[in-house]
């Protein structure tokens, strides 16, 4: 008899269960699933590792496909990784959720612009530009996409815009660069001399980065890393100049 009544309670057990995971969640569960999303958020912004704060963003956006901020943090991770197609996937979610954000359509335009798609590349710093007019950032990389796309006086009235607005000094010199550049295409030697003059009086490193530009691409550069901080060490603690390139390099 004991036997049976043991039994009955353990039916009784299982159905109550089965009955409980067929329900419908409440607002409590859905609380708890956002808070899992979050929890997972907050570690890939504490971690110090590149690698576990994507792996972080991603298990939250696994819990919750809407959490923005998810995407727009591991878009920005991916960029410093050259990850330019995840760039623009991960951008592109965020713009869906948060379709006003001026500064999500400049990081897409720079991916496109990495990519050399520079039609959608101008199109996303347009809609930047549109949402915040005050964004020099974004006229400055426009400048450097229409310069890629032939568009050599669009490309100089928008790096004059942004060289009026620009405040931090190592975007400023890359700004007069690209102006540089456009006015060489043009064959106005003078003013594009000029502009890379005050590339180099802004940003002293640009001496040393033209000055390898004629001999060496950019992969090599990259593997440059350290004969570049000992010529800077000399450049900055011993005052020594370097020589400027000539005209042809």
């Amino acid at each position: 008899m004991r036997k049976f009544k043991d039994m009955k309670k353990l039916y009784i057990f299982i159905l109550i269960l089965l009955m409980t995971a067929s329900w419908p969640k409440n607002d409590k569960e859905v609380y708890a699933f956002d808070i899992n999303a979050t929890q997972y958020f907050n570690l890939g912004l504490e971690s110090s590792m590149v690698y576990k704060k994507i792996d972080y963003f991603s298990k939250a956006l696994e819990l919750n496909p809407r959490l923005a901020p998810a995407y727009e943090k591991r878009g920005l991770h991916y960029y410093f990784q050259e990850k330019y197609d995840k760039v623009i996937e991960d951008f592109t979610h965020y713009i869906q959720l948060v379709p006003n954000k001026a500064d999500a359509y400049r990081m897409l335009g720079m991916a496109y612009l990495k990519i050399d798609n520079y039609e959608k590349a101008i199109a996303n710093f347009d809609k930047a530009i549109n949402l915040a007019p005050e964004m020099s950032a974004a006229f400055g990389y426009r400048a450097e996409a229409l310069r890629r796309n032939y568009q050599m006086n669009e490309a100089i009235e928008d790096a004059d815009r942004a060289i009026a607005m620009e405040s931090d000094l190592q975007i400023l010199s890359d700004i007069y660069r690209t102006r540089a550049k456009a006015y060489q295409e043009l064959g106005e030697e003078i003013s594009a001399n000029a502009d890379f003059k005050k590339a180099e009086d802004i940003d002293p490193r640009y001496v040393l980065y033209r000055y390898l530009a004629g001999s060496v691409n950019l992969k090599d550069m990259r593997k440059m890393g350290l004969l570049y901080m000992i010529g800077m060490a000399f450049v900055f603690i011993f005052g020594l100049k370097l020589k400027p390139p000539r005209k042809d390099e």
